[in-house]
């Protein structure tokens, strides 16, 4: 294949239609066959513009250039949300404890609470050598002292207005006497502490050590602690088979104590 065939088949090819360059080239071409040139004539007014041909490959990237000098620092930003706490560090060591300062003035007295008062007492005696028949109440005859509970002579009653926990002491002289019951068989002879009101209810009993025969004498005493009822009543009872008869003991013949300890 010669030059022109070579330019003929450039020029059939579709980038060549409507390009006013390929029609440059294919009418000098068709001059060369036709014979020898005659003068150009005026240029033709030029072409529309043919359809962009598509985008080559890219090539490969240049050597990065040289760092510019830093430019002028922006505004702040605005501020960002605060971020979670992070964990407690280890405690340090604890400092010396400082000088104590000055004591303050001492404060008022308060009220008194409510406390229990322990002020509920009472202490009889006898000096007497009365009889006491059997199942009956001790007539203890002499008040020594007594506050808050009382006692009744006429009827043996110690009156107790608070409740709370006694302590009660007693010692009483006695002598068996013979009665229509009793033959002066050796038996002993026994006091009871009662609750006399609101019911009957035994609280304690003693009794001689020994037993007794006929006008023979002993000894009986005994103590016993108690929870007592508000106004209830107690009575010392002869509970013996027999009756018995109060018996002085250089002075006394009876003595009783009774105490609030709680």
């Amino acid at each position: 294949m010669n030059e022109n065939d070579k330019i003929e088949e450039f020029l059939r090819k579709d980038e060549c239609r409507n390009n006013p360059l390929c029609e440059v080239i294919k009418c000098l071409v068709d001059r060369q066959k036709q014979g020898p040139t005659g003068p150009c004539g005026c240029t033709g007014p030029t072409g529309p513009r043919g359809a962009t041909g598509a985008t080559g490959p890219t090539g490969p990237s240049g050597a990065t250039g040289a760092t510019g000098s830093t430019g002028p620092t922006g505004p702040s930003g605005a501020t960002g949300a605060t971020g979670p706490t992070g964990p407690s560090g280890a405690t340090g060591a604890t400092g010396p404890t400082g000088p104590s300062g000055a004591t303050g003035a001492t404060g008022p007295t308060g009220p008194a609470g409510p406390g229990i008062n322990l002020d509920s007492y009472a202490m009889v005696h006898d000096r007497s050598n009365s009889t006491v028949q059997s199942q009956n109440p001790i007539l203890f005859q002499n008040t020594n002292i007594s506050n808050k509970i009382t006692y009744n002579p006429a009827t043996g009653d110690f009156s107790i207005p608070e409740a709370g926990i006694y302590i009660v002491h007693w010692w009483v002289n006695v002598r068996s006497h013979k009665n229509d019951n009793f033959n002066c068989e050796e038996k002993p002879l026994g006091i009871e502490f009662h609750q006399f009101w609101p019911e009957d209810i035994l609280i304690a009993h003693s009794s001689t050590h020994n037993k007794l025969s006929c006008c023979e004498t002993g000894t009986i005493n005994g103590n016993a602690i108690f929870e007592a009822l508000p106004g209830a009543s107690y009575r010392f009872i002869n509970t013996s088979y027999n009756d018995f008869e109060l018996v002085p003991n250089n002075l006394y013949s009876a003595s009783v104590s009774i105490t609030r300890i709680n």
